[in-house]
């Protein structure tokens, strides 16, 4: 959030889903808490992670000195300074092409609602195939207590290939981010590598479009990828994670 901050921001809380990092993190500007708990085994045992049940615990357990909850992911952060005048009491982001799923890249509701939250709805029943991802029912969840919710559309960015912006292009979210920058093999193979860094490298100066060089070589890679998790489950089998 850095130089988009504002007097506004009271604390700013992590929740450390690695568990490991407690005390690089608590040295970033404006964090008041590094908060882990013990891992939910239900829930890793659909997906590998239990991102739901940690933002719960989040919520339920850390004392608010604020008058609204800012819900953000590790790969979302505004690009402009008048993200925070754009939000709404209640504001959620959609899931793109959805028009009623909420996504936790960005997420306003006043602390005194956070008790009628819940990440994990629903979201056991993915061991069947049919559960919500993280935080998609939170939109109904508060829309039932009778107050005013802002949907927030997404608008895609990096010319529709990667990425989406929100608040009229004041906030922006990578999507997926986590996959290459997390411990969870089954989904760093979700994403291409060197894409990303061509992604990032993009991120670090503020740019977010491609040039016609910049499409070329991401189609390049698209088929070399293809082409090598191919040749390696071929070689090694369907336990062979992709790259």
């Amino acid at each position: 959030m850095g130089k988009f901050s504002t007097e506004n921001i009271v604390d700013v809380v992590i929740v450390d889903q690695s568990r490991s990092m407690e005390k690089e993190l608590s040295a970033l500007p404006l964090v008041s808490a590094v908060m882990s708990f013990e891992p939910d085994t239900q829930q890793i045992a659909i997906e590998g992670h239990d991102h739901p049940a940690a933002l719960d615990r989040a919520l339920a357990t850390y004392e608010f000195t604020s008058s609204h909850v800012i819900v953000m992911d590790s790969d979302a952060f505004p690009i402009k300074a008048d993200w925070l005048e754009r939000l709404d009491d209640i504001s959620l982001a959609l899931v793109p092409g959805s028009d009623k799923n909420t996504h936790p890249c960005l997420m306003v509701f006043p602390v005194r609602l956070a008790h009628k939250v819940s990440f994990s709805e629903g979201y056991l029943d993915r061991a069947h195939g049919r559960g919500p991802d993280t935080g998609r029912r939170v939109g109904t969840q508060l829309q039932a207590t009778g107050e005013s919710v802002t949907l927030l559309t997404p608008t895609p960015a990096f010319n529709g290939y990667r990425g989406s912006f929100y608040l009229d292009g004041s906030y922006y979210h990578h999507g997926h981010g986590s996959f290459f920058g997390g411990d969870h093999e089954q989904y760093r193979g979700f994403v291409s590598q060197a894409s990303e860094k061509l992604y990032r490298d993009k991120l670090v100066s503020n740019r977010f479009t491609l040039s016609p060089l910049d499409v070329a070589a991401l189609f390049i890679r698209y088929l070399w990828r293809r082409f090598t998790n191919r040749i390696r489950l071929a070689l090694a089998g369907p336990s062979t994670t992709p790259r």
